[in-house]
């Protein structure tokens, strides 16, 4: 007697109303954690207030001895001990100083603001990479960010601002630490803990 041949079937079937993944289990496979729109605002502000800072110090290199006359001058009207003058000095009293005073004033002034730039730069390239690391929502990163940022607003652009900085600058400067200040509230937003979770979790 001929018995009706069927098909083998492979593995189990799920059940009804499961959902299906690999077979015989019932679960769904993996698929990619899709990274939440706080977590790109983040690194996008992140980014920009890293390329704020690096921006100030351009303008430094760039702007030299007559950005630092031109800051000189600004701060004189504003807080002449600033940059060594003595208190009560003003616009009139520039006129009395010899060529050589001033030039010693301004030489010395550029000095301060070359060194400043360059801790800028040097917060500017350590939050850009620190950046890569908070993408993913590391802990570690996120808590180097917040001091890094911290640092570098307080020093040197606190000090720039209140330096009655030529505009340039001080746009650049207050640019950096607005947007890190942003970045770092946004980094310890609940959404990007659940990102990192998420990632774990695959």
């Amino acid at each position: 007697m001929n018995h009706p041949q069927t098909a083998p079937h492979s593995g189990m079937p799920s059940p009804v109303g499961m959902p299906t993944g690999y077979p015989g289990t019932g679960h769904r496979a993996a698929g990619p954690v899709r990274r939440p729109g706080l977590v790109v605002a983040m690194l996008a502000v992140t980014v920009l207030s890293a390329l704020s800072g690096a921006l100030s110090a351009l303008v430094v290199y760039i702007g030299g001895k007559d950005l630092a006359d031109e800051n000189v001058r600004n701060a004189v009207d504003s807080d002449p001990t600033a940059v060594g003058l003595s208190a009560g000095t003003d616009s009139a009293d520039i006129k009395q100083l010899s060529g050589t005073m001033w030039d010693s004033v301004v030489t010395e002034w550029q000095s301060t603001m070359s060194a400043r730039a360059t801790i800028a730069m040097v917060f500017a390239v350590a939050v850009l990479l620190l950046a890569l690391g908070a993408r993913k929502g590391a802990v570690w990163a996120r808590v180097l960010l917040t001091i890094v940022v911290l640092l570098s607003a307080a020093f040197p652009h606190a000090l720039v601002l209140r330096d009655a900085a030529p505009t340039g600058l001080y746009s650049a400067s207050l640019g950096a630490i607005l947007l890190g200040l942003v970045a770092v509230v946004l980094a310890w937003l609940p959404p990007v803990g659940r990102y990192k979770k998420a990632l774990q979790g695959r």
